[in-house]
């Protein structure tokens, strides 16, 4: 049990980053388990959005202590992506993850890239509105069960934009609380017999991992928000958002490599 000690730094760490950015820790988490701890693809994704859940939901305890949410913008996201996230997570073992996943991740690479290019020409904070688009909240539910990441990533200029959000922080706390309830839904979509077999499997060093991993990303939940806070403007949270995003799309390419 004491050889995952690690796991509790890389669980700071990676609670800190995405949970100042707004961005899925299982995107992360995924890497760690499939290329470092050799764990099987359906195991590493399920156990990614798990150990994800206790690091975003302290991020949502923190969050919502401090009032750095938009209440109605959450819950118009979480009436479409909750469902998708369900029925994603379900058909999760029935896709090639491999292809969706290697397609997203340099998706996420010329996503990041253009954010940072947009936000870099724009003299200022982008012009605001009030739509909250159906259409991200149901492809980034889906994506977020089939491949453990989608909605945060497609939601966050829409949200960072939203009339209502009162500075940059409530932006990124409206992201984290979106994450985590999507998530929730994919994880419990994703609770196939078969997946259940193999979890029952391997429940002894799934439970030696996350003795260490949960303590790590709890942690890194409260000091994530923190960070959030620090940053002075809209812009440079989506440049922060945008570094974020391009190691995340890094990543996701090796996971989809990892997979085959």
């Amino acid at each position: 049990m004491i050889e995952y000690w690690f796991l509790l730094p890389v669980g700071v760490a990676i609670g800190a980053l995405v949970m100042s950015a707004g961005v899925s820790g299982a995107t992360l988490w995924v890497p760690v388990y499939l290329l470092w701890l050799k764990l099987d693809a359906p195991v590493a994704f399920w156990l990614g959005l798990l150990t994800m859940l206790f690091g975003f939901g302290s991020g949502v305890i923190r969050n919502f202590r401090d009032g750095t949410f938009d209440g109605v913008i959450v819950r118009r996201y979480l009436l479409v992506a909750i469902p998708a996230a369900l029925v994603g997570g379900w058909a999760s073992g029935s896709v090639n993850q491999a292809l969706i996943v290697a397609f997203f991740g340099a998706f996420l690479i010329v996503y990041a890239i253009l954010i940072a290019g947009r936000t870099l020409a724009a003299p200022g904070d982008s012009v605001r509105h009030d739509r909250v688009p159906a259409s991200i909240a149901l492809l980034g539910g889906a994506l977020t069960g089939l491949i453990s990441i989608g909605i945060g990533i497609l939601a966050m200029p829409s949200v960072l934009r939203h009339r209502s959000s009162r500075s940059p922080a409530a932006g990124i706390g409206s992201l984290v609380m979106i994450i985590f309830f999507t998530s929730l839904a994919a994880t419990i979509g994703r609770m196939r017999p078969s997946l259940i077999s193999v979890l029952r499997r391997d429940s002894s060093q799934i439970i030696a991992i996350a003795i260490w991993a949960v303590p790590g990303v709890v942690l890194g939940g409260q000091i994530g928000p923190r960070l959030a806070q620090m940053l002075p403007s809209e812009r440079h949270t989506r440049l922060y958002f945008s570094a974020v995003l391009l190691l995340v799309g890094v990543l996701t390419l090796a996971r989809a490599a990892a997979v085959r």
